[in-house]
């Protein structure tokens, strides 16, 4: 049975808080503040293994990339199989299992996944850039 949430929390954050949560979740595939608080929040605790928390979170976003792109080499040598097997590829009748809309459709899978992994190296790449920028200040 789900559990009706009634308590409301409510606590103000700069723009830039914002921005970076809002960074993160997307890192993380979240659409919802709610959604993405909620976990934050019930999560397990991060060991940080004495790195500065700048360094954690950049550290957790690029194993995250690290994972997308693990994934997206898998479809990629699926998508590649179906291809170079597309004519061996037969049910007891002769017709053939793997049809072009199936590999459209993987083809389309495989570049939205590349595409959100370029999202996430640039949100990396923007986050590196602000601790480069705010450091070299100090």
């Amino acid at each position: 049975m789900r559990e009706n949430k009634t308590v409301k929390i409510t606590f103000r954050m700069t723009e830039g808080e914002v921005a970076k949560m809002e960074a993160f979740m997307a890192l993380e595939g979240f659409r919802s503040r709610s959604k993405y608080l909620r976990k934050v929040a019930a999560g397990p605790r991060v060991v940080r293994r004495n790195l500065r928390r700048t360094d954690a979170n950049l550290s957790k976003q690029i194993e995250l990339l690290r994972a997308d792109i693990k994934r997206i080499g898998v479809n990629y040598n699926q998508v590649v199989k179906a291809v170079n097997t597309l004519s061996l590829l037969r049910d007891k009748r002769g017709n053939a299992v793997v049809t072009a809309q199936t590999l459209d459709g993987n083809l389309t899978d495989l570049k939205t996944m590349m595409l959100s992994v370029l999202e996430k190296v640039e949100t990396i790449s923007a986050e590196v850039s602000y601790i480069s920028n705010s450091s070299s200040t100090h």
